[in-house]
């Protein structure tokens, strides 16, 4: 990355002192990422920063939106580590399963 990052007690200031000017940085450094990434991720950075944009958007303040953000990550690692598991343990060709029938409930039993 070309320009450097500036440091997180500036961060803090801006924060407190200018938030426009905080923003206008973060997009910066968001934008340089991506540009500066491979051609064939280019578009699926700008579609997952596009989510993360909505996200922060939605909430009314910072720690919702970081929660949010935090649960999207969090969901995205599980999906891999279930795509990494499902695939190291066994192919498709050697999954079995059984299939279990459950009783039905009377129609009194239903609420």
């Amino acid at each position: 990355m070309s320009a450097s990052f500036p440091d997180p007690h500036v961060l803090f200031e801006l924060a407190k002192h200018n938030p426009a000017e905080l923003e206008r940085i973060r997009i910066q450094h968001i934008n340089q990422l991506i540009d500066e990434a491979p051609d064939d991720m280019k578009q699926r950075l700008r579609g997952l920063q596009f989510q993360i944009d909505c996200k922060r958007r939605l909430h009314k303040n910072p720690l919702g939106s970081c929660l949010e953000i935090s649960r999207m990550m969090m969901n995205s690692l599980h999906s891999l580590s279930e795509a990494l598991h499902g695939q190291s343990d066994c192919s498709p060709n050697d999954a079995h399963a059984a299939i279990f029938a459950f009783p039905k409930k009377a129609a009194s039993n239903v609420q």
